[in-house]
């Protein structure tokens, strides 16, 4: 449900309910309505996870004592801290039940700061654990609030995992060292991102107890972000020209979905309909908010009312009532969370 030091994952997200936030432009006709969470605290905050139930999770820089802070929320009507031990906390993904994936940057007896990969639900916390080394994370949870992440190995490596019923399982690479799982169907399906034996970080969909190398769009990196539950997968691939291209894993196919008229894009999630949403490069440069369906990828922008005030930069999260998460500019420069519900989401 987008990213960071492990690999370019969604690391911070945000979501939101359709019931929170303010409403600041209602669609008329085919215009899509836009409800605005609130103001981002950094330029490396970023909208993330959001559920059909209206419950959201993500990450946003507070005031500190030596600066700003990262720190864990879930949103409702309104933000609220999850109340994560350490000194940053990140939430990374929630389910419909609103279980929440993440970790928390924590101080050991020794003295050094380490990460350690959480599960919040129901108030309370329980810590994932590591794959015999110091550090992990989680990246994304199922319905069973079973977690896909990353962590580290006696000998220094991160590898992607399973956590199921207090049980870390080491999925292994795609013969490289590394690897980052990062989301999670309820048939344990699991898409990320390994290193192959040279080295070389490709997308992976693990199924049936095995790790597949999805390959590339012809040249020669790849990586998944987003999963859903028919285990079609979505992500960025490179080209023969090296240019990364948003891609969708389909029956065995990986097929580019196209650009808004620059030379890249890439996809964060999909939904179970089959709708993918990321950014795309326009002619210019710039990054917009992208939607695509039926064999053809949107400019998000274009179904705002005229004159709404926003530029939607990137989509990072869509449920299955057809609202989308979209970090998003004003007029005036201020970065903040928005979600984007099309007309008659969720009929």
């Amino acid at each position: 449900m987008p990213r960071p030091s492990y690999s370019n994952v969604r690391l911070v997200l945000l979501a939101a309910a359709l019931a929170g936030g303010v409403a600041v432009a209602h669609g008329q006709g085919s215009h899509y309505q836009i409800t605005d969470l609130g103001l981002l605290g950094a330029p490396a905050d970023k909208p993330a996870a959001l559920n059909r139930a209206g419950i959201a999770v993500g990450t946003r820089s507070m005031p500190g004592r030596d600066g700003s802070l990262s720190r864990a929320f879930i949103h409702t009507n309104s933000f609220h801290e999850l109340g994560l031990p350490g000194t940053l906390t990140f939430a990374s993904d929630v389910n419909e039940l609103g279980d929440t994936a993440g970790w928390s940057r924590v101080v050991q007896a020794s003295g050094r700061e380490s990460d350690r990969a959480v599960l919040w639900q129901k108030g309370s916390h329980i810590e994932l654990g590591t794959l015999g080394g110091t550090n992990s994370r989680a990246f994304g949870i199922n319905e069973r609030a079973d977690i896909t992440g990353a962590a580290q190995t006696a000998g220094g490596a991160f590898h992607a995992f399973l956590w199921r019923q207090g049980r870390l399982e080491d999925l292994g690479t795609l013969g490289g060292k590394n690897s980052y799982g990062h989301a999670i169907n309820s048939a344990f399906d699991i898409a990320g991102v390994a290193e192959t034996a040279q080295q070389i970080r490709h997308a992976f969909l693990h199924t049936g107890g095995k790790m597949r190398d999805l390959g590339t769009l012809g040249g020669a990196l790849s990586q998944a972000n987003g999963l859903n539950e028919a285990g079609d997968v979505v992500g960025f691939a490179q080209n023969a020209a090296g240019q990364s291209r948003a891609f969708l894993h389909t029956k065995g196919k990986m097929s580019d979905l196209g650009t808004l008229g620059g030379p890249g894009a890439f996809a964060n999630a999909i939904n179970n309909r089959q709708h993918v949403v990321g950014a795309a490069q326009l002619a210019t440069g710039e990054h917009r908010a992208f939607l695509w369906r039926d064999g053809k990828m949107w400019n998000l922008n274009q179904f705002l009312p005229p004159n709404a005030g926003w530029f939607l930069l990137e989509a990072t999260d869509i449920n299955e009532a057809g609202q989308i998460l979209c970090l998003a500019r004003t007029k005036n420069g201020q970065l903040r969370a928005v979600i984007v519900t099309p007309p008659g989401a969720g009929r």
